[in-house]
């Protein structure tokens, strides 16, 4: 098995304060079983720089994200040893991609990208990771949405409906917790309804031009 960062990704020049500067470190695990068959453990976390309050306690959440999805990895490799007597010169893997999609107006918002194989039906989930840089709090999407709360809370409903979104679907998912982008004056909803919609967005006004 290899672990190891394997290089930094430094963000554009922060404008003035009300934006940051941060690196992304790559991490990644690979472990090869018999038949030719592995599997691979891949993250890009970021780290923001600065020792402010709000800086350390994001760089935290960030690990803590990190810490999450390692221990979660061990269902690739354990699926990867499983299956290698029966699947030969295949290759498992859990990988999530970090790119900053917002970074100003004291927010800073990082889209993840995850690519789950382990045999069987693939899962690719767009999810975000967006901060207050003023307080270091994570933001839902009520936080970065314009309007009020019920509203903005209709704009979510009807745009989970028009991608297959169920009556089940609602009583099951806590709306502040549907997986959004930041980017260009705009908040893109992911609400990942099932398989084919699962990377569709639909878009809402943005507090954050």
């Amino acid at each position: 098995a290899l672990a190891m960062p394997v290089g930094l990704a430094t963000s554009p020049k922060a404008q003035a304060s009300s934006s940051a500067k941060f690196t992304i470190k790559q991490y990644r695990t690979i472990k090869k079983y018999k038949h030719g068959m592995k599997a691979t453990f891949s993250y890009q976390l970021p780290k923001l720089k600065g020792n402010s309050a709000a800086v350390k306690k994001i760089n935290k959440d960030l690990k803590k994200s990190y810490s999450t999805e390692k221990k979660n990895s061990k269902t690739v490799f354990h699926f990867a040893k499983q299956d290698a007597a029966e699947f030969s010169n295949q290759s498992y893997f859990d990988t999530t991609t970090t790119k900053a999609t917002y970074n100003k107006s004291k927010v800073i918002s990082f889209r993840t990208y995850k690519k789950w194989w382990a045999g069987g039906v693939r899962r690719n989930t767009l999810d975000s990771l967006t901060y207050s840089l003023k307080t270091g709090k994570r933001l839902t999407v009520y936080d970065v949405a314009k309007g009020s709360r019920a509203s903005v809370k209709k704009k979510l409903v009807k745009g989970a409906k028009k991608l297959g979104a169920e009556s089940y679907y609602f009583k099951s998912m806590n709306l502040k917790d549907l997986s959004f982008i930041l980017k260009n004056g705009k908040v893109y909803v992911y609400p990942q309804v099932n398989g084919p919609t699962m990377l569709k967005s639909f878009t809402i006004p943005s507090r954050y031009k």
